[in-house]
This record gives C-alpha cells, structure tokens and sequence, in this order.
C-alpha cells in the first residue's frame, strides 16, 4: 500500500551494539546501551560482565560516538546497567537506577548521565540492589523508584525510594524511603511496573497486575509530603486500592501509554488461557480525569494482532504506533515475530495496519519518537531463549503516513529554550499557514517495552496571528513535571513539523543551568572517572525487606506451610519474576497467608490456608490461580505435610486425622510424577533421590513394626494427588513417625 496509507520503513542501519535502553536527549541526540560489549559472543561469561559501553546516536548523520566514561559506582568500580530503569530529571540529566550482576541480580548502584559533558556520574547507593525497576519523575522534580530485584536471593525490593530535587554533584543528597505496600495490604509490584501521573498528581499503578493502586505522595490540602514515623525513621506516601481491574488481568511484556492528559491505554501482553495459547490483543482503557476512573474494553478498541514484548509510541498527532513483539506461545517466541506495525486513532476509537518492519523486534527491542516525527525501532535479542543470531544491532527508522501528505510541512522559526507553568509563551512560524493543534511529547526514554518517560498532551487555547503563535504553557507540574519536551505544531492536514526542545519549570532557569544545542564531546576511547567519590553505605530501610517479613510469618506459624510448585513463563525463574504469582496465591480463596519470599532454587512457594484442618483442592487451587494470571505461571503442584493415623489394608497405607479433615488419604510412593520442584537450568523436574523414592517402603516397614502395638500416628510429607473420583492420596517424600 502506498506510504501515505501506512507509512513507511527505512533500511536497516547499524548501531554500536543491541539497544536495550534508548532515550532521547536533550540535545536531539539519542543515548543507547546493551547487555555486554559483544552482542555476537557465544562465550557465556560474557553475558555478566560488570561494565557498560553506552553510544550517543545523532539522527542527522547516523552515527555513535562512545560516551566520555564509563558508568562507576561510588566504590569506583565499573557497573552494568543492564536492565536498569531511567526517567529524565528536570534538568535535563538522565537518573539511571540499579543494574546488572547476574540474571535477576541486581546492582545497588544509581548513577545520572549528563548530556553536556556526555558523561555518568556516580550517586548515592539505594537501600538494595534494583534490577528491572521503574522510574518516574514526580511533579516535585523528584524521582520515584519501584521494584527490581536483588541479591543472590532474586528477591524484589519491596521498599520503593524517592531520589531528592537537588541532586547536584556538590550535594549528592541521599534516598527517601517510601512505604512498603505491603503495610496497606498492597502486592508484591512485579517488575518493572507501569506508573503514571494522574492530572490531580496522584501516582497510579497500572500493571502488570490486574488490580491498579494509587500512590500519595503529597496531602492533598497541605501540599506536603505524607509521613509517617517507623521505627523512629521518616517513610513518606500512602498506598490505596484504586478499585479498579482490567479485564484480561496480569499481562506484562507490553505496554501502557498515556494517549492524552489522563488517558491511560494498557495494550496486550501477558499469555492467554484461550484456545491460542499465545498473548493477547485486548486493550484497556483508563481515564483519570474521572473521579472514580474504572477500566473500559470492547472488541471494537482491540488490536488486530496478538503480541508481547513490542513498543507503543505516542506520535505528534495523538495517534499511538505499535510496533514488534511475537504473537507466539511462550515468553520470547521469535518464530511467530510480528513484523506488521499498527497504529491507533483515538478519534476515530480504531487501529489501522501499518507497514511492516523488516526486521524481528522481540524482547529486549525499543522505540523512540524523535523530533522529526519519525520513530527509530531498534534492539531485540541478548537473551530470552534466542542465539547471536537474533541479536540485533541494527535499527530502522518509521516515517509515518503524515508525512507523505505532499506539500511542505510547518516549520517553527524561534521558539524559547525554556518556559514557565501557567504563562503564554511565543513562537515564530516559518509561515503564515493556520496550525491546527498543538502537542506537547516528554522525552522518550525506553526499555522493557517501557518508554518511563513518555506522556503527551495537547495544549489548547494557543493563538495565531500570521507567523507568531501565542501557546498557553501547561498549567501545572502534575499533567507536565518538569523537564524537557519536544514541541511540535501541527497543520490542517495532520503534518507535524519538526519538534523544538523545550524546558519548563516552575521559574525559568539560570543560563548556566539550560542544555546547549551544541555536539556533545567527542571520544574515541572509553576512560574511567578518576575523580573521587566518597562511598556512602546506604541506610538501613525503616521497613522490613521481603525476607525479614517473612522470617517473621514463619516465626508466627505453628504448623508447616504447604508448598506450591510455580513456573513462571518468564526465564529468569520465580525469585524475581514473583510478584504476579504472589498476588494470584492470595487471590486464591483457600489461602489465609502467603509468605512474601519464594524459593528460587526449587521455584516453589509456602501458603497457610484458612482452613488448618482440610485437604487443600488443587483443581480449585490451579484455576483461582490462572484466573488471574493466565498463562503466565503453570501451578505444577502442591506438596502438605499431614498428621494422623496410619492404616494398613491390603498392603496399602493411608492415613487419617484432624489434618485431613476427617478424610482418609492413600499413601503411595514418591516417583519422578511426584515432583514438584523445578530445576530452572533444566528446565525439567529436579532429579527425585533414591531416599524419596524409598520413603513409601521405609514408612510400611515402620509400621509394620509398631503395628502390634496400636495405633501408629505419623507425620507424613508429600505431594497431594486428587482423583478423578474425588478421592485424595498423597505420594509419601517423607515421614516421621510419633
């Protein structure tokens, strides 16, 4: 079809490496890094190597330079900021927090890159290592920081932190801690949440999760922070249940997109439990410029093709292009890649098919608006089940279908490098054409099929008077936080002109303060920072870590917990890929407690039920849990401890007591069907040993011994099996007899 019906792609160019991270900067030039210095490498040491080679693209001449330096940590070392989360500062400087040690591991290392002097520097540790976290600017100029995981353990940092306004190098300023959701009866945030600011400056959290909560940071009436005092510390915010759920409920791998002042999309993702086994195309609808906001869909809003692991980009225009991702089963299936782009008209309440890329961008691929209206796509690979081969360090560059409306398009002639809340401010056009709308575009920046910057509003009530345009500034910080914005204006027909760059703040800032037009410096060689940093230990956190809240629940139980066999589709196991699954188990109506820490090694997880005396039911257990995440985790099965007494018939044992309800229970012997701990390396059932297999004979022999005597009442350990007839048995691991 022709470009002006469905745009355009460029040819493949190449990059320095894959671009896992891309943002644009304010300069106009784009900064990007992978996973490791040679993404063709077969080596697999080289998947964790502990330093980052980062480029700065310019879209003029479509070339990289290296940056001045390496990212460093405050110890001087190097750190990979692999799978790390960022979100543009107010001055411009990129907050980049936590890191990469191995898969699930993350750094405690936050760091700033300076598009000036194009190079990273060093700032204060978080309270624990973050990999896979978010990041949001705040209206305040502070930056909120949520999740990732850390530590050997994998285990999410539940304890979100606040990086402070002033953050310059004379005053590195220190981390504010934020509540723990788990103290309003909140989740476990899987990674990499989608955050956005609500018009009335509100924080919502809109997924993974089905459920969305709202975070206050400030008091409505005071303007001041929320504090409350834990263990004689300061813990600012308050986390609220939005009362709200989507539809197709937990989906991750895919986007969520603020359209317009407060209008949310949440677009595919996640794994169905339909008849197609792969993600979804549904869509969901949030407006938070309702009161009492609740998520919409209709089939009508979906898109046309299923997919996960692809980019949403708001366009100058409103419009929202989606782009990559696979409709395959499974979490990075490259096999069923989808190479069509669509894109949405939230005028006309449709998507329209768009080009096809050439090129599969699967996990770990990115997009990201430039000030010319274009999209550059680029990324994919570096892990998620694919070889050297699918490690793309190319990128391709999408022209949408307004700009082949023939003609020229509107220019801006002058426009102010910095403007303020609430006033007019003036721009000169390059002609006397009537311009139609005016859009307002954050800097991008993205990963993850995150673009954590992203947001666009239209600003109304502008005036023309031939070439001077008369613009209102955005009225506050909480629909526009301060930063830097690509400013586009927009004819009759839809065509963009190119963006200027604009800051806006609460005042206007000193001259030394704005980020010059100028090339950043050049560089040929990688050196690292030789200026010392004092080391700063970060502080305790006033709230328990995931791992001292549950030593305390298993402290406060006197019966063992049931343990529940978990594979999450997500490859790095169930350490770090925990939150979805530990709030669909407490979703289940069976379970009172869930303990907060999974077992990483064995991908298994420790419930109470609210029944102490009853044979939990896994056919009811299994589909509470797909309910709510779908295919996203697999329950392979649980394993219970019971106490009663055992019976001999016929040679075969079974057991009764206050444990099984009243019920009698068959034992059985332990095999390699028993199993439910996994082997993540493997991918298969660990290895069941000759003392397990050998439980069920011992345990005959024992009571074979004592039975002469009365009856013989045990503790008996194993994997719960429920017949067809309805009828419970359980495959003895191990015993303890009475």
């Amino acid at each position: 079809m022709a470009a002006e019906t469905v745009g355009r792609w460029s040819q493949p160019f190449e990059l320095s490496n894959v671009a896992v991270h891309i943002s644009l900067l304010p300069n106009g030039k784009v900064l990007y890094w992978g996973r490791r210095t040679d993404p063709k490498s077969t080596d697999p040491a080289t998947f964790d190597e502990l330093w980052t080679k980062a480029f700065v693209w310019d879209p003029a001449t479509k070339t990289s330079i290296p940056t001045a330096n390496e990212p460093l940590g405050v110890d001087g070392r190097t750190v990979n900021l692999f799978c790390a989360g960022h979100s543009f500062l107010p001055d411009g400087t990129l907050l980049i927090a936590g890191g990469h040690i191995k898969d699930g591991w993350g750094v405690d290392q936050a760091c700033v890159y300076d598009p000036v002097s194009n190079r990273f520097m060093p700032k204060v540790r978080h309270n624990k290592g973050r990999w896979y976290p978010s990041v949001l600017t705040l209206p305040d100029g502070r930056a909120l920081v949520i999740s990732g995981s850390y530590d050997q353990s994998y285990t999410v940092n539940n304890i979100p932190e606040i990086w402070p306004a002033d953050n310059g190098a004379a005053n590195p300023g220190a981390w504010i801690e934020v509540a723990d959701p788990l103290n309003q009866q909140g989740p476990v945030f899987p990674l990499y949440p989608r955050m956005h600011i609500a018009p009335n400056g509100r924080i919502i959290v809109v997924g993974p999760l089905a459920q969305s909560w709202w975070l206050d940071i400030k008091d409505p009436v005071t303007g001041a922070d929320i504090v409350t005092q834990v263990g004689g510390k300061s813990v600012v915010g308050r986390w609220v249940d939005a009362q709200t759920v989507r539809k197709a409920m937990f989906r991750d791998y895919c986007p969520s997109v603020m359209y317009d002042t407060g209008k949310l999309m949440y677009i595919g993702g996640g794994l169905t439990v339909e008849s197609d086994p792969g993600p979804t195309n549904e869509v969901e609808f949030l407006d938070l410029n309702q009161p009492n906001p609740k998520w919409t869909n209709s089939p009508s809003t979906n898109m046309r093709v299923q997919r996960r692991q692809f980019n949403a980009t708001i366009l100058p225009d409103g419009t929202v292009l989606v782009n990559g991702g696979t409709k395959g089963p499974g979490f990075n299936d490259v096999s069923q890649s989808v190479h069509l782009s669509e894109l949405w008209d939230p005028v006309a309440g449709r998507w329209s098919d768009m080009a096809s890329e050439s090129v599969n961008r699967c996990y770990h691929g990115v997009s990201l608006l430039l000030p010319d209206a274009t999209v550059i796509s680029a990324g994919s690979g570096e892990y998620g089940g694919v070889g050297p081969d699918q490690n793309m360090t190319n990128a391709q560059i999408f022209e949408p279908p307004y700009l082949f409306k023939g003609g020229s398009r509107p220019t801006i002639s002058t426009a102010p490098s910095a403007i303020v809340y609430g006033r007019d401010f003036t721009v000169t056009l390059g002609s006397t054409a009537a311009v139609s709308k005016v859009s307002w575009v954050r800097l991008g920046s993205v990963t993850h099929c995150r673009n954590m910057n992203q947001s666009l509003m239209f600003l109304h009530g502008f005036r023309q008077n031939g070439t001077t345009l008369t613009i209102p500034a955005p009225a506050n910080a909480n629909l526009a936080p301060p930063g830097h914005y690509m400013l586009f204006v927009l004819d009759n027909r839809g065509v963009p002109s190119i963006a200027r760059i604009i800051r806006i703040a609460s005042t206007l800032p000193r001259a030394e303060d704005s980020i010059p037009d100028a090339e950043p410096p050049s560089c040929t060689t990688y050196g690292a920072d030789t200026t010392p940093v004092p080391e700063r230990e970060p502080s305790p956190s006033a709230q328990p870590t995931l791992t001292e809240r549950n030593q305390k629940i298993t402290a406060s139980q006197s019966r063992p917990p049931v343990v529940v066999g978990l594979t999450p589709a997500c490859p790095y196991g169930l350490g770090p890929c925990w939150g979805g699954a530990y709030d669909a188990l407490r979703n289940i109506s069976d379970i009172e407690i869930v303990c907060p820490v999974p077992d990483q090694a064995d991908s298994v997880a420790f419930v109470y039920p609210k029944e102490r005396d009853c044979l939990p039911d896994i056919d009811i257990w299994r589909g509470e849990l797909t309910k709510v995440v779908n295919r996203s985790y697999e329950m392979r099965g649980i394993e219970i401890t019971l106490e009663g007494v055992v019976k001999s018939e016929n040679g075969e044992l079974s057991v009764v007591g206050e444990s099984t309800g009243g019920r009698t229970v068959v034992l059985g012997q332990f095999g390699e069907g028993s199993q439910i701990r996994w082997d993540i390396k493997t991918e298969k059932p660990r290895e069941v040993s000759d003392e397990e297999t050998a439980a069920y004979e011992r345990l005959t022999e024992a009571v074979g011994k004592r039975e002469d005597s009365g009856e013989v009442s045990v503790n008996v350990t194993g994997t719960l099996q429920k017949g067809c007839d309805g009828g419970f048995s359980l495959d003895v691991r191990e015993f303890e007899v009475l």
